[in-house]
C-alpha cells in the first residue's frame, strides 16, 4: 500500500530542509564564518539563544543549544570541522532563521549568504608563499643550506642553528626561524610555551646582530614556523627597538597555548605588521581562537580534516623551489588552474589553492602535546 504523510508533517519536513539550507555544508565556510565572528557578535549571539529557547523546535538537540549557549570563536570553528556536525548546524541554522535581519545580527546573518556562494578563502599572496620557502631552509644545517634561491643569496655570516638570512636585488633582507627540532632544548622551550605561553629569550641577540649590521635602505622582513614565532616576539617583547627595524613579521603556524591566556603570539595580535598564518585544524595555533583574533591573518582548513598534517610549513608555500620573474617559467607552477605541491596537488579556487591530496611531512617532529578532548581522537600532536 501506497504510504501518506499528513500534511502537517509534510509541512514541516519542507520547513525543516528550507531551514537547514541556510547553513552551508562546506566545513570550511563554517570556519571562517566562525573565526571573523567578534567578541561583540558572540555576545549577541548567545543572547539570542536564550531568548529564543522556549521555540527550540524539537529537531534542536539539547547538545546543539548548549554549545550555542556557550559559544565563542574556538568552541564554534571545533564543532564546525567534526566529521558529523549535523547536530550543530541544524541548531546554528534555526538560530539564523529566527534572527531579524537588523540589530547588530550581519554577522550572524553573512552565514547564509556564504551557503549561496562558492568558498574564497583568505589568499595568499605569492611574498606569503615565498617568505614560507625561505623559512623552511632555518631548518637544515648551515652546510646544507642553499647559496642562492630562487633570486634571494644567502648571508652565511649570520647562520645559526636557529636562523637564516637572505636578500635580494631590490633591496630586500629576509631573515627565517626555524621551529621545533627533536632536541631537548626546543622540547623544554615547548613545554615552557604550554605551561606559561612565554619561551626564553633565545634569538634577541641574533635578531639584532642581523639588523645592527643591516644597511640603512634595506627593507627587512622576518618570517618563523611554530616555535619560532614564539620567540620572534618574545624577542619584540624584550626589546621594542628590534620591531620597530623590521617591515613585516611572517608568523606561519603560530604557537599558542591553550592552557594559558598569557601567551606572548596573542599580545601582538593587534598590530598590523605582524601576519598570522593560521590553519584551523591546528592544535597548536588555535588556542588564540577564543579571542578576537589576529587583525592581520590568512585563516585555511587543511584538506582531508587531518589535524597531523595542519602544522606543517610546506603547506603555505609548497617545498621546491620557484624560478625568479626574469627566469624561464615553470608550466606546472604557473597553470592558473593547478600545481604541484610535493606529493600533493592544489587546486586553485579563487585564487586559493586547496590541496587535492594530504600534504608531504615537514620538518622533523618534536615535543608531543597532550590536547585531551579539544580535539576527538586526537590525545597527541607533534609539533
Amino acid at each position: 500500500m501506497p504510504h501518506y504523510k499528513s500534511r502537517s508533517k509534510n509541512k514541516a519536513t519542507r520547513e525543516r530542509k528550507r531551514v537547514q539550507a541556510q547553513v552551508p555544508k562546506d566545513k570550511r565556510k563554517l570556519g571562517h564564518w566562525a573565526v571573523r565572528g567578534t567578541d561583540e557578535d558572540y555576545r549577541k549571539l548567545r543572547e539570542r539563544v536564550f531568548q529564543l529557547e522556549p521555540e527550540r523546535p524539537s529537531y534542536v538537540t539539547e547538545r546543539a543549544m548548549q554549545l550555542l549557549k556557550r559559544a565563542n570563536r574556538l568552541e564554534l570553528a571545533k564543532a564546525a570541522h567534526e566529521k558529523d556536525n549535523h547536530w550543530f548546524t541544524d541548531g546554528l541554522a534555526w538560530l539564523i532563521d529566527k534572527a531579524p535581519a537588523s540589530g547588530g545580527a550581519k554577522w550572524l546573518k553573512s552565514l547564509g549568504q556564504a551557503a549561496l556562494k562558492p568558498f574564497r578563502g583568505d589568499s595568499l599572496n605569492e611574498t606569503d608563499e615565498q617568505y614560507s620557502r625561505l623559512t623552511s631552509h632555518a631548518y637544515s644545517d648551515a652546510v646544507d643550506r642553499p647559496d642562492d634561491f630562487e633570486h634571494w643569496t644567502r648571508q652565511s655570516d649570520f647562520d645559526s642553528d636557529w636562523l637564516t638570512v637572505f636578500d635580494n636585488d631590490d633591496g630586500h633582507r629576509f631573515v627565517g626561524v626555524r621551529g621545533t627540532k627533536a632536541n631537548i632544548g626546543d622540547i623544554g622551550q615547548d613545554i615552557l610555551i604550554g605551561l606559561t605561553g612565554h619561551p626564553v629569550n633565545t634569538i634577541g641577540n641574533e635578531l639584532k646582530r642581523v639588523l645592527d649590521h643591516t644597511e640603512p635602505g634595506r627593507m627587512v622582513d622576518i618570517g618563523a614556523h611554530s616555535l619560532g614565532t614564539s620567540l620572534v616576539l618574545q624577542a619584540f617583547d624584550d626589546d621594542d627597538t628590534l620591531q620597530d627595524r623590521v617591515h613585516q613579521t611572517y608568523l606561519y603556524n603560530p604557537a599558542v597555548s591553550p592552557f594559558t591566556s598569557n601567551n606572548i603570539t596573542q599580545k601582538f595580535e593587534g598590530d598590523s605588521r605582524v601576519r598570522y598564518f593560521v590553519d584551523l585544524l591546528d592544535p597548536v595555533s588555535v588556542g588564540s581562537l577564543g579571542s578576537k583574533g589576529p587583525s592581520n591573518v590568512v585563516y585555511r582548513t587543511s584538506y582531508g580534516g587531518n589535524p597531523l598534517d595542519s602544522h606543517k610549513l610546506v603547506q603555505w608555500g609548497g617545498d621546491g623551489s620557484r624560478p625568479a620573474h626574469d627566469e624561464e617559467q615553470d608550466e606546472t607552477y604557473f597553470n592558473p588552474k593547478r600545481r604541484e605541491f610535493g606529493n600533493a596537488e592544489l587546486v586553485n579556487v579563487d585564487n586559493v589553492f586547496q590541496e587535492d591530496a594530504v600534504a608531504p611531512v615537514g620538518p622533523d617532529p618534536g615535543v608531543v602535546f597532550d590536547f585531551g578532548d579539544a580535539f576527538p581522537g586526537l590525545s597527541e600532536f607533534n609539533d
